[in-house]
C-alpha cells in the first residue's frame, strides 16, 4: 500500500477528534481481537470470536497493521463529504434508495422516521467497491481522494476481513477460505463493499423526549461483516443478551466489528446478527456532530442464503427460510428500499416488518 505523504495531508481539513466523554455510563463487556496474533495463537482467537459471535456478536480488533494515520484520514475524507460539498451537488448526487434499493451517493437528513413523526438527522455518503469509478460520478470534492478511498478498502478487506473470515471457518468448522471465497474468488468475483461516510446532527430536546433519545432505531446490519472505525463519541449501543442496551466504549485506534443478517442466515443463528441502535450521546458530547466511517463487507451477488456445508451448523443450528431462499443482493437490495419507511407491525419495544418470512425487528 502507497504511504500519505505531508503533502497529501494538508489538501484539506484535518478532523479533530473530540474528546472522549467523562460520564459513567454502562457500557457492554465487548471482548478484543488482537489480529496481531494471528499466526502465533490463532486458536486463541477463533475461542475469543466463538465467545463474542455466539453471545452478542460485536468484538474489537486490534493489532489489525492499518496505520493511525490511515484510520484518522478517513475521518477527514468523511468530514470533507459533508463540510467541502453544497447541499445543490449533494442533491446531484443522491443514493437511489427506493428506486433501486441502493446505498450508492448521498442519503440526507429528514429519510426516515424515527418515531411519531420525528424524521432523521442523518446524512451519509457512500462508495460501492464495484462501482466507485469512474470517479465523476462522485462530488467534485471527493474525486482527488478516490484512489486513496480504494486504497484503504483494499487494505481493510485483505489485512482485516480476510483474517476474520477465515477465523469464523474455524469456528463453523468450514475449510479454511471458505467464506473469504464467499466475498472474493479467485475468478476475480468480489462482494460490492461499502464505504460509508455517516454525520449525525444532535436531536432538539423536543425531538429527543418524543424519541426516548434515539437517533437511529435498533437493528441489525443487512450484509456479512460490518467494521467501525472506533471514534470518542459515545452513543452507539448493543442489546446485550440480558435485554439490556449498553454502550460500546470508544478504543483508539480499535476497529468495531459485528455480525450482520447474511452470516447469522448462513450458520443457522449461531453467528448472532448484533441488534444495536444510536441514542442521543451523554450530557458532556450532546451537542456535538458524530462523525463514522464503515466498511459493509458483502457476499458475492447471487450466493444463496442458505446454511453453510457445515456439520457444526447441521446439529447446533436451524434453518431459517422455509419457503424460497433469498440471494444476498437480493436481501441487501430488499432491506435497502424498505429499511425505516415500510409500514410496520407497530409495538411497545419494537416494530415489525415482514421480510421473506421473517419477522425483522425494529426496536425504538
Amino acid at each position: 500500500m502507497g504511504g500519505i505523504d505531508s503533502e497529501t495531508h494538508a489538501d484539506i481539513p484535518a478532523w479533530k477528534p473530540p474528546p472522549p466523554t467523562q460520564c459513567e455510563l454502562p457500557w457492554a463487556d465487548i471482548l478484543t481481537v488482537d489480529l496481531s496474533k494471528y499466526d502465533s495463537d490463532r486458536q486463541g482467537l477463533v475461542q475469543t470470536i466463538a465467545t463474542a459471535l455466539e453471545r452478542d456478536g460485536f468484538f474489537y480488533v486490534t493489532g489489525h497493521g492499518i496505520a493511525p494515520e490511515k484510520l484518522r484520514r478517513q475521518f477527514d475524507f468523511g468530514q470533507l463529504t459533508f463540510d467541502g460539498v453544497s447541499r445543490e451537488e449533494k442533491e446531484l448526487h443522491l443514493a437511489p434508495i427506493a428506486e433501486k434499493g441502493s446505498w450508492m451517493g448521498y442519503k440526507l437528513q429528514n429519510y426516515w422516521e424515527i418515531k411519531d413523526g420525528v424524521r432523521d438527522r442523518i446524512e451519509h455518503y457512500n462508495f460501492y467497491k464495484n462501482s466507485i469509478d469512474p470517479v465523476t460520478r462522485h462530488p467534485e470534492a471527493l474525486r482527488p481522494h478516490v484512489p486513496e478511498i480504494k486504497e484503504f478498502l483494499a487494505e481493510i478487506r485483505q489485512k482485516v476481513l480476510r483474517r476474520i473470515c477465515c477465523l469464523i471457518d474455524a469456528i463453523l468448522g468450514l475449510q479454511d477460505g471458505y467464506l473469504w471465497s464467499l466475498h472474493d474468488n479467485d475468478a476475480g468475483e468480489s462482494g460490492d463493499d461499502l464505504i460509508r461516510y455517516m454525520l449525525y446532527d444532535p436531536l432538539t430536546q423536543e425531538e429527543s423526549y418524543k424519541t426516548n433519545g434515539v437517533m437511529l432505531n435498533g437493528h441489525t446490519d443487512f450484509n456479512s461483516i460490518s467494521t467501525l472505525l472506533s471514534q470518542p463519541i459515545s452513543a452507539l449501543q448493543v442489546l446485550m443478551p440480558d435485554n439490556v442496551w449498553r454502550y460500546v466504549k470508544h478504543k483508539d485506534g480499535a476497529l468495531v466489528i459485528n455480525i450482520g443478517d447474511q452470516l447469522s442466515f448462513m450458520s443457522g443463528g449461531i453467528l448472532k446478527g448484533t441488534m444495536h441502535r444510536v441514542i442521543r450521546p451523554p450530557p458532556d458530547q450532546v451537542h456535538l456532530r458524530r462523525l463514522g466511517v464503515f466498511h459493509f463487507a458483502q457476499l458475492r451477488h447471487g450466493t444463496s442464503l442458505d446454511l453453510v456445508p457445515s456439520e457444526k451448523v447441521r446439529k447446533e443450528g436451524h434453518r431459517i427460510f422455509e419457503a424460497e431462499i433469498p440471494t444476498s443482493d437480493q436481501w441487501e437490495m430488499t432491506r435497502v428500499k424498505s429499511y425505516g419507511t415500510a409500514t410496520f407491525i407497530k409495538g411497545e419495544e419494537f416494530d415489525i416488518e415482514m421480510i421473506a418470512g421473517l419477522q425483522v425487528r425494529h426496536y425504538h
